[in-house]
């Protein structure tokens, strides 16, 4: 049997679910204080109204030039962050080309083809099948050696897949666009693709904040001509205060700020359980589509849902013997 069934390594990182990956700090002690469970609640509140910002942006900005002006706008936020801390980033410049990889595989292909799909697509639905990223993260992670199969995570790969496809089908059956599902689903690749190579490539070489930035700034410039050229010029004038608000909003808080939080919180009460914001975005994501929206969902998206986060839920505990040895 394969080696990658018998090797012993540490947990795969947890993916932020609408962000690139960043290497993991040192494990903290796992328990939440009150300002612990604000900050997780905020992150969810975050990155959940993430894909209504997008699809609210959408209205009146391709998608290349959202994607793009979130990257810029977090990655001079962060860079802010690092000035007033006085980080250094010298341990992120020598390893720049992975990190810009990263970047652009981990977060602006996975964003453009989000951002794409929800031109299509209800905002909360995106948001339910992002949150299959942990579970695509692990099979690359057996995949490439990184992890071991365990039957727990045996049955929460199959449990996530079967919750996936509830969603899918049921949509396919009601009209949606087959390929802007299959793009959104296709998409949590990528964050995977960027949390393997972060994991052997950036871990413990530069620290999360200097490399995000790096991830974000290289991303803008490489997205940002691209958008120019697909699009042309940017459409300041078709701009209102929703849609300039919503842009905003996704740089700052969707990505800047969010990506401060999630770090803060793997410092303080460690990487497995500043996962659990996994768990909430969805919930986020369908109830601000909701409100703001009226986005309306049938039973199966609700029911894929809940299948879908039991998967990531048991694919993410403490493992118990192989299943190969």
């Amino acid at each position: 049997m394969s080696s990658r069934f018998r090797t012993s390594s540490p947990p795969v990182a947890p993916v932020p679910p609408v962000a690139p990956v960043a290497p993991v700090l040192a494990p903290a002690s796992g328990a939440f204080a009150l300002r612990d469970g604000l900050l997780l609640a905020l992150l969810a509140f975050m990155w959940g109204n993430s894909f209504l910002f997008i699809k609210l942006a959408l209205t009146a900005v391709p998608p290349a030039w959202v994607v793009a002006t979130r990257l810029a706008v977090g990655a001079l936020l962060l860079a802010m962050f690092l000035l007033v801390r006085r980080e250094s980033i010298r341990g992120a410049l020598a390893i720049w080309p992975s990190i810009a990889f990263v970047g652009l595989v981990g977060a602006a292909l996975p964003w453009l083809g989000q951002a794409w799909a929800s031109k299509f697509l209800d905002s909360g639905l995106v948001a339910v099948l992002n949150s299959s990223t942990p579970v695509v993260t692990l099979a690359l992670a057996v995949l490439v050696g990184q992890e071991r199969l365990y039957r727990n995570r045996v049955l929460g790969l199959g449990t996530a897949i079967a919750g996936t496809l509830i969603v899918i089908g049921g949509e396919i059956g009601a009209g949606r666009s087959a390929l802007a599902l299959i793009v959104t689903v296709l998409a949590t690749t990528g964050y995977a693709v960027g949390a393997v190579v972060a994991r052997a490539r950036i871990a413990g070489r530069a620290t999360p904040l200097s490399s995000s930035a790096i991830q974000l700034g290289c991303s803008a410039l490489v997205v940002a001509p691209v958008a120019w050229l697909t699009n042309g010029p940017f459409p300041f004038r078709a701009l209102d205060p929703v849609v300039a608000g919503s842009l905003l909003a996704l740089g700052v808080f969707g990505t800047g700020l969010g990506f401060l939080i999630y770090f803060t919180l793997i410092e303080r009460v460690g990487a497995t359980s500043a996962s659990m914001v996994t768990y909430l975005v969805p919930v986020v994501g369908l109830v601000s589509g909701a409100l703001v929206r009226g986005e309306r969902f049938g039973d199966n998206v609700l029911l894929g849902a809940a299948v879908l986060i039991a998967g990531v839920w048991l694919a993410q505990r403490r493992p118990r013997p192989p299943v190969f040895r």
